[in-house]
């Protein structure tokens, strides 16, 4: 039985951590190369902004044979992820299914016939409304990079391509969901934290997440959430872990009431994933290798330990160029270690940044969690949290 695991992605540090508390031995690739991803894995090689994500097969190829799986943002670049595929065991969706759920005119058309909306979309900007009203989106956009209301004017460069969707007000969701030989699973659903600023975060750009109780929803609305993902599973035949993102609009956008509007489909593990490992005790890793046939270690545990508790998770942006002294370090370290919500076995900071390291304005510093009774209280300790490490920089 193969042990070996090689995590590629924007940011590998959830995944790779969860892996590793399988037994297995994991490897890495990543944009940050950060102290607790070195901290789970046998060998971690940072890739240069520059060189992700063409170089990523190249560097794959000098690590020991074994599977690969992908986590945020290669979703947007098919072809590494099928360079990939033709010498490694895929431990993921494969790249034609992929490219289908990454088109939004594939995903509205689903959408719409299981009952969620959909915004209005247009792929050239003749015809765009000029005044704020529709968003610019990369089509290779990572965690809302990018994104800009669409004013006809061109502020930044893009890379490869992009279309125009109309802004919708309401609260931004995401669900988690399992996809099995057996059926589709609601992991959960998180509120989305976006450009906040004690996040120091841009506007559109995605910051974090809070837990909350499905109890909150309208029954029709899961219920189309999940008719919707049991049709794209069966158009594209999806396997393991899946995200959804949508809207819940503040006024209804159909005639028979409030209904998700779907933004987009992330074929992978996400960046809530971790919160719900946190809360019941499933490893993400695990499920989502064992959907895919990976046979796992004898020792590994998969077993549920449900918590009353909600868990909560900000990334920390830097507002200026930020050198990562031995000081701070031992700060982020201590906030780690002594933040209430230690005692549940889990730590409080993550992606802890590599002394030496040069964090540039509008890039992440950290992920803060937090963990509360309920999700305004979770919500209200990670503005606390953020407050307390910020402080300290």
């Amino acid at each position: 039985m193969c042990t070996n695991l090689l995590v590629i992605g924007a940011s590998a540090r959830a995944l790779a951590a969860s892996a590793g508390r399988l037994g297995l031995e994991v490897n890495a690739i990543d944009l940050f190369g950060d102290r607790d991803l070195r901290d789970v894995c046998s060998r971690v090689v940072q890739v240069s902004a520059d060189a992700y994500p063409d170089d990523l097969p190249r560097i794959a190829a000098e690590f020991p044979a074994g599977p690969v799986v992908y986590t945020g943002g290669l979703e947007s670049h098919v072809e590494v992820i099928e360079e990939l595929s033709r010498t490694r065991l895929l431990l993921g969706n494969r790249p034609s299914a992929v490219r289908q759920v990454r088109d939004p005119s594939f995903i509205q058309e689903v959408a719409r016939k299981n009952g969620c909306a959909y915004p209005l979309t247009f792929f050239t900007s003749s015809k765009v409304p000029r005044d704020g009203t529709f968003l610019r989106k990369p089509t290779a956009s990572i965690g809302g990079l990018g994104i800009v209301p669409w004013k006809g004017l061109r502020e930044e460069a893009v890379q490869g391509g992009e279309y125009w969707q109309q802004f919708v007000s309401g609260v931004p969701m995401s669900a988690s969901l399992l996809v099995t030989r057996e059926g589709v699973e609601l992991l959960g659903v998180c509120r989305q934290l976006i450009g906040l600023n004690w996040c120091y975060a841009k506007q559109f750009r995605f910051c974090g997440a809070i837990q909350l109780s499905t109890s909150v929803f309208q029954q029709h609305v899961l219920n189309q959430l999940h008719h919707f993902a049991i049709d794209l599973s069966q158009r594209v035949n999806l396997a393991g872990l899946v995200g959804i993102d949508f809207i819940l609009p503040r006024t209804p956008i159909q005639p028979r009431g409030q209904s998700p509007v779907i933004l987009e489909v992330n074929p992978r593990p996400t960046a809530t994933m971790e919160l719900f490992e946190r809360r019941t005790g499933r490893n993400q890793a695990g499920i989502h290798l064992a959907s895919l046939g990976f046979q796992l270690p004898p020792e590994a545990n998969l077993q549920q330990n449900r918590s009353k508790m909600y868990w909560g998770k900000a990334v920390l942006f830097a507002n200026k160029s930020l050198a990562v002294s031995s000081s701070v370090e031992r700060h982020l370290l201590k906030c780690s270690i002594h933040m209430q919500g230690w005692e549940f076995g889990w730590p409080m900071v993550s992606d802890l940044p590599c002394p030496g390291t040069i964090i540039q304005p509008g890039h992440p510093i950290v992920s803060v969690f937090g963990v509360a009774e309920s999700p305004r209280r979770a919500l209200r300790m990670l503005r606390l949290r953020a407050s307390e490490v910020m402080q300290g920089l």
